[in-house]
This record gives structure tokens, sequence and C-alpha cells, in this order.
């Protein structure tokens, strides 16, 4: 068996180390033969089903909030020529009805968002604004607003940080382009007062949770971003240059954060996609989250945390944002400390509201999102917890993988660029036959069981391989195939490592029954140690 070795492999992207394959019982390297060491979860994320395809329920839209409190979220149920509310209690599954409003299959939006504060809901239904008092043992919609005869409202409402009054918009009836009207509506007494009003098709009206006297609104497309304030910008003006930041289209902002008066948005297309802070006073935009540049697992929707810390978006599928596309719901640390973290899978569906849209709580603890099942376009709604922190538990020693020295016995290994990587690159093995294996060597101060993470790249042309470390079999078998684009952290417990340098190697054994590789592949990102619990 030839094999070539390539030390201080650098990051020259595109370097192949080219082997001579060999086939499985013929050249294989040898394992020990030991019993596997047990593994833990992938994430200390827990992601739970708060309700069934068979319900057809849904999450509320990335700029509302649809959780209650710590205990209690929303969840919409699509019925025949309706939609439903229900108050779901996320640690006993109790639920209440709140609220049945008429949607007609033939309405522009046969659904509602809703949006939470201090215990009251509002939403839009029946071209109206009703308000849930959710205090009440016995809650039942009050209709705040109706439109002048002529005009319909759009399904986003959005409350005031004070939690005292609503923001919304109309147009003319039924719903295509402007001239727009955008009006403030008091809770307690419904007083209205208009806020915007303009010949453009202007939508997702929405206050800034840090200085509510900004209001951000969206046109779209190249020219998305825009805000009013009534000394800064009485009328209107755009706040984001796309043209200057190279973002062909501009879409999906929210303006949550409560640390900054900013809107965070999605980039899509041309040389800088990913997730921006765009601010409506002479700061510069900032692309803090680089994202995919291709449909495959591009950022679609966003949201970000009451901090400012921390964004999830969900991603489009292999093919874009279609029905039976499957995405996932990323998780993005705003700050660049840590590299973006898969935290599920989402089916997209043929139109709202069966789209991903992740939300985080109030408390940032928890999100939220929609999954929808390709064969029948019926949804669900899925809770992913944090359990407290998103942060990753800190690592003892951590390294990138391709920078260590490397073998590879049988396929080619090299490095690829993505902005997704910790340090914007990672390393693909790509074997030529089952039993070809990459090893790679790293050291550690002295012996002792501690705790592996690996972080890898998850792909639609990924291998099951299993993994060793120093001639030991770690955990089962490794399935890396994901239908889009996606990156996990997998951690193993209790391995044994020596004092100086061991030997981790990653051994193809087969296929995924989707993979598009044969064999299929494997990238990983970083290598990282810490101490047991």
């Amino acid at each position: 068996m030839s094999e070539i070795t390539r030390r201080g492999f650098g990051r020259m992207a595109g370097l192949a180390v080219l082997a001579a394959g060999f086939t499985a019982g013929t050249g294989a390297p040898s394992e020990a033969s030991a019993a596997p060491a047990p593994a833990a979860t992938q994430e200390p994320f827990e992601l739970r089903r708060l309700s069934s395809f068979d319900q057809r329920r849904y999450f509320t839209y990335p700029t509302h909030n649809g959780f209650v409190d710590a205990d209690r979220i929303v969840l919409g149920q699509r019925e025949t020529g309706a939609t439903s509310l229900w108050e779901v209690n996320v640690r006993s599954g109790e639920e209440r009805f709140l609220a049945r409003f008429a949607t007609s299959a033939g309405d522009r939006n046969p659904f509602v968002w809703w949006n939470i504060h201090s215990g009251r809901l509002v939403t839009c239904a029946e071209n109206a604004v009703w308000l849930i008092d959710l205090d009440l043992a016995d809650p039942a919609p009050v209709k705040l607003y109706s439109p002048p005869p002529g005009r319909a409202l759009s399904v986003v409402v959005n409350l005031h940080p004070a939690g005292d009054r609503v923001l919304c918009s109309h147009y003319p009836a039924p719903i295509t382009a402007g001239p727009t009207a955008a009006v403030e509506i008091e809770l307690g007494d419904g007083r209205v007062r208009e806020v915007f009003s303009g010949e453009v098709f202007a939508t997702h009206f929405q206050y800034s949770a840090h200085d509510p006297e900004w209001i951000g609104y969206a046109l779209g497309g190249s020219i998305h971003s825009w805000a009013l304030h009534p000394v800064h910008a009485p009328h209107g003006k755009m706040i984001w240059d796309q043209a200057a930041a190279g973002v062909p289209v501009g879409t999906h902002g929210v303006w949550k954060s409560r640390a900054d008066t900013g809107c965070l948005v999605v980039g899509i297309g041309g040389s800088s996609s990913g997730l921006w802070m765009v601010h409506p006073d002479d700061r510069p935009d900032r692309l803090l989250a680089p994202g995919p540049s291709g449909a495959n697992g591009a950022y679609n929707h966003c949201d970000i945390s009451a901090d400012g810390r921390w964004a999830v978006t969900d991603t489009n599928g292999r093919n874009g944002s279609a029905l039976g596309q499957v995405g996932s719901v990323a998780l993005v640390d705003l700050t660049g400390v840590h590299p973006p973290r898969t935290l599920g899978l989402a089916g997209w569906g043929s139109a709202h509201p069966g789209h991903p849209h992740p939300a985080f709580s109030p408390d940032g603890r928890m999100v939220a999102y929609t999954d929808t099942e390709a064969a029948t376009d019926r949804t669900r709604v899925v809770l992913c917890d944090s359990r407290g922190s998103w942060t990753p538990r800190p690592l003892d020693w951590t390294a990138e993988a391709e920078e260590l020295a490397l073998t590879v016995s049988g396929g080619r290994a090299e490095v690829f660029a993505d902005a997704q990587c910790g340090a914007g690159h990672g390393l693909l093995f790509t074997p030529a036959a089952t039993g070809n294996a990459l090893t790679v060597e790293f050291r550690q101060p002295g012996p002792g069981l501690r705790t592996l993470r690996l972080r890898v790249k998850r792909h639609y042309s990924r291998g099951i391989y299993r993994l060793s470390v120093n001639g030991t079999t770690i955990g089962d078998p490794i399935d890396l195939y994901s239908p889009v684009m996606t990156y996990a952290e997998p951690e193993f417990t209790q391995v044994p490592l020596r004092a100086g340098t061991n030997t981790l190697r990653l051994t193809h054994l087969g296929q995924h029954l989707d993979s598009t590789g044969v064999p299929g592949s494997c990238a990983i990102d970083r290598i990282g140690v810490r101490r047991p619990d």
C-alpha cells in the first residue's frame, strides 16, 4: 500500500494530498479491538416537538414575539376556512384555546401572525386588529381597529417595547401595491395616530426595541432597509446602501435588539451574503456573519436575541426554499467568537406560514420554529432549549483540522475555504474506496480520559465513518450525511489520551442511502479536548 504523508498542511485551499487507493481487507489500517467508548449527545440543546403534523400548527413571524413567558408559547393552527390560536405550556404540554378567526383560502394571507407583550396578544385577522388578554381565565379577542373602507391590513403587527401600543399598515384592497399608511394604536383607549403615509409599497413596520422613536420598514430587493424618526427622518430614509455593500437582495430585517439601535438583515447573493447590522444613524453597516453564497444552506429569515449577542436563521435547502426542500436552523454568534452551529433541520412549505421562521424567546433561552412535511404541506412546531446558555462549553485545547499533521491511506485530502468554518477553512477527505482513512496527529500535555469534540461539516455527499483514537474505536459510526449543508459538533466522552502525540483516525465504512458521493467524503473544521464534567 502506498501512503503519502503531509505535515504542516497550512492554509492553502485546494492543496491536495493524493494516495493510491486500496480496497477493504487488502490494505485497510488495523484498529484495536475494543468496546466503543460512550458518546455524548451532539449538542447541549434539547429539541422537542410541541405539536404534530396532524395538528397543522405553526409558529409566528420572526419580527414578532410568540412566547408568553418562560413556560408558555402561543401556536397557530390551520383549519378549513379558519385559523385558531392555542397557548401551550412547554414544560407540561397543557394547552388552552384562545381564539378562532375566519381565514378564507382565497385570502392573500389565509393565516394570522401574533405578537405578545406582558400577557397581551395582538393579531390581525378578518381585516381588523385584535387584542387578547392572556391573563384572563377565559380570554377572548377584542377588536381594536379596522382600516378605512377599501383598505386592507397587513398581517404583520408590531408591539411597542413598552407593550402599550401596536403598529400596523394598510393598503388598497386587495393588497398588491401602495400607497401605504402605517398607524399606531393605543391598547388602552384605542386612539389611532398615523405615523407614515406614502405612495410606495412599504411593509414590515417595526419599532426599534432599543430606541422605539425609530421605526423600521422595508421596500425590499436592492433598497430593502428604511427607517422613520419624528426628528431625524420624519418622511423616512434608506439606511442601507446595498450597492456599496455588494448585496443585490436584502430581506427579512428585525429590529429586536435591546442592546443597540439597528436592524439585523439578511443579505442574499453577491460577494457579501450573510447577516448584516445596519443602523439608522451615521454608523457604517457591518457584515457580522458571512453566510453561504449559493442556494445550498443560504440564510433566509433571521432573528436576534434581546442582548444582541446571538442570531438564529433558517437556511434554504439544497435547491432553494420551495415545498419539499429541507433546510436547517442555524445559531450564529454575532461577536464572531464561536462559528455557526446547526440547531436542527426544517422542511420548507409551499407558502406562509410553512416557512421555518425561527425566533428567540424574550429571555433568549429558547428558539421555536416551524417544520413542514414535504408530502402533505402540513406543519408542526419545534422548540430548541439552550438549557440556560447558547455558549459552548469551554475547551482546554483546540486546533484547526487543516493545521494538524495528517496521513491519508487511500484517497486524497485538501483544504477548502468556507466562511462558516472557525478560521475560514476546513479539511476535506475524499476516499477512493471503503476502508480508506484520514489520520491526524495532535499533542496533549498529559494522559487521561477526556471529552473529545469534533466540528464537522455535514453535506449530501458525505459517508459513514468510524472514529478511533490511538487505535481504540470511539463511539458508534458517524453518519455525516445531511440533505442540506449543516455544521455539527459531536462530543465523545471517556476518550483515553496519551501524554505527547495522539492519533485520530476517521475510516470510511459505508454510505447513507441518499448520499450523492460514492464513497462519501468527510469534512472536519476543528478538534477540541476538555476535561470531563
